[in-house]
């Protein structure tokens, strides 16, 4: 239904119960409609409230005047039909109870935010250059929450919420280095943030995921709120302009596979609440998708970002379903598209300057080390763009040091018990 469609539907439904009527006896009315489809289409309760009000004070046809066509009688549904429609009804009500549930989760965190004082950093100046360069980053895969166990990983893997944090603020110092010592040359006067998702890591993943978190998600969450807002509002202190674009990852999701709403998605509310807890940051520009793929205009090139867990892969990166993906999308969009933007495979890589992948903070994880034999080192991409001609310099941040193995006096390399 359209925006008008709802509210002449709701202008009914005031009209013959009064204007106090309140939210949860709007909603179980028989021609009520649901919580999550008012907040989506105008903002929360109120505001529909003010539009059904205007439509009226404007001079509109009050609903009950208006001239409505006679309904057609409906064909009666055969008996065999019946369960199919008791069982699309069930489900219907599921997604809508789903749909509630992810927007109370997002209403009470942005609640909880707002209350939250964080001070905005001083905006620089803007460095003067002839052809200034915009400085981009990706970021994904930090899968804050996991752990992996340096033991169980032959001591090629080790991460927690702590190493976390200080590859975050490496990732933070080796950007804001490259910013210093090119600034005066490049001017790298605007930042762009990629956040291409698996910013959690979640709990129910995976069978067992439970032995190999540090946190519950919801904690995952506020720890990487926590630190993403540390780290943002020293990169807007050290950068006149930063826009930040965002998608969703897998991980974060809050039900078993295809079982949830789209959007309950712990990545999706962490970056919403980024919004919110920014919003007074005035050189922080946040753009949160509503849908797995973004496409972002920047200068002359057309990206698309997402997270790829859609493609299918096996034992290390599927070169071929990320090229056939990216041969399909400027068909699919019916625009060009110049790169394609993503993650999840935890292995930086360029294919044909259209697909660069992002690598991951934990670096060698239980998973890539003990089944598919790979202990990438923990990095994220970065690359400078000129608005004309595109991508140039394109580099990894490594955020920790290779892993090399001795052997002890018993000439031993691996943890053991004697």
């Amino acid at each position: 239904m359209t925006k008008q469609e709802l509210i002449q539907k709701g202008i009914k439904i005031f009209e013959a119960h009064g204007w106090d009527t309140q939210r949860a006896t709007f909603i179980k009315h028989p021609d009520g409609f649901h919580r999550g489809l008012i907040d989506n289409r105008f903002g929360n309760w109120g505001k529909f409230k003010k539009a059904c009000q205007k439509f009226l004070d404007d001079g509109a046809m009050p609903v009950q005047d208006q001239q409505e066509e006679p309904e057609e009688e409906e064909p009666q549904t055969p008996p065999e039909l019946q369960h199919l429609i008791k069982q699309n009804d069930a489900q219907r009500k599921k997604i809508e109870k789903l749909c509630n549930t992810n927007q109370i989760i997002v209403d009470h965190c942005l609640a909880s935010i707002s209350k939250c004082l964080f001070k905005p950093a001083k905006l620089p100046p803007a460095e003067k250059v002839k052809t200034p360069l915009e400085f981009h980053a990706m970021r994904s895969d930090d899968h804050v929450g996991e752990y992996v166990s340096a033991e169980g990983t032959q001591g090629l893997g080790g991460f927690n919420k702590d190493i976390f944090v200080t590859r975050n603020d490496r990732w933070t110092q080796k950007v804001v280095t490259f910013r210093e010592q090119d600034k005066a040359s490049l001017g790298l006067n605007k930042l762009v943030i990629y956040m291409l998702g698996d910013h959690v890591t979640g709990e129910v993943i995976y069978a067992g995921q439970a032995y190999q978190i540090d946190m519950a998600s919801v904690d995952q969450l506020f720890f990487c709120l926590n630190e993403y807002v540390k780290t943002i509002l020293t990169l807007a202190g050290v950068f006149p302009e930063i826009e930040i674009f965002c998608v969703i990852g897998n991980h974060g999701r809050m039900a078993k596979k295809g079982e949830g709403h789209p959007r309950s998605n712990l990545d999706y509310v962490l970056f919403r609440s980024l919004q919110n807890a920014l919003e007074r940051q005035t050189n922080v520009n946040i753009f949160v998708s509503e849908s797995p793929t973004m496409l972002v205009q920047n200068g002359n090139f057309n990206f698309a970002l997402n997270h790829n867990d859609g493609v299918k892969g096996y034992q290390g990166i599927p070169y071929y379903g990320l090229e056939r993906k990216a041969r399909r999308l400027s068909d699919l969009y019916g625009v060009r598209i110049h790169h394609k933007l993503g993650g999840h495979f935890h292995t930086p890589a360029n294919l044909a300057d259209e697909t660069i992948l992002n690598g991951t903070i934990v670096g060698g994880s239980d998973l890539s080390i003990n089944k598919m034999n790979v202990a990438t080192r923990p990095s994220q991409k970065i690359f400078y763009f000129d608005p004309e001609h595109g991508i140039n310099r394109e580099s990894n941040l490594y955020l920790a040091e290779p892993v090399n193995l001795t052997p002890d006096s018993n000439g031993i390399y691996t943890a053991y018990t004697a």
